[in-house]
């Protein structure tokens, strides 16, 4: 009987150190150059950025894409200041591929792939502490 509890404990212990070891560590977005259907019917190329916790949309001429949820359609993206935080929201603008963009600061400079990833270093972190409080939840709950 004691065995069986030692195996069992062990198993779970193990498992959970691969599920968390596998959370922590994202797998980044494919490099690969893809193409992107609006609903309208129009096509263009764009490059996925990022990985789960943080990701954005690059056109074929380096300009910053978002994804906006409502409409479905890509538009061009910016970073602004939420709840004391940078964010990349959309700006309403939907790209269309081949004219250049109404919105100056659409192109991702060197300071904006700077704030890009100091918002996607964030996301990450974000995550890890969302992980860590569940597995003390977890700890919590078989100690009881």
């Amino acid at each position: 009987m004691l065995k069986i509890k030692i195996k069992n404990n062990l198993f779970i212990s193990i498992t959970m150190f691969f599920i968390s070891y596998s959370i922590i560590f994202a797998v980044p977005a494919s490099p690969n150059l893809m193409e992107i259907t609006q609903p309208d019917g129009a096509k263009f190329r764009a490059y996925l950025k990022g990985d789960e916790y943080f990701s954005w949309w690059e056109s074929e001429k380096g300009l910053a894409l978002y994804r906006n949820l409502e409409s479905g359609y890509f538009e061009y993206a910016k970073i602004s200041i939420i709840d004391q935080k940078e964010e990349l929201v959309t700006t309403g603008v939907i790209f269309i591929s081949g004219e250049e963009p109404a919105i100056s600061n659409a192109r991702i400079s060197k300071k904006m792939k700077m704030n890009l990833g100091k918002i996607w270093k964030g996301k990450r972190k974000q995550a890890r502490k969302k992980l860590q409080k569940n597995l003390e939840k977890q700890k919590q709950s078989r100690k009881q």
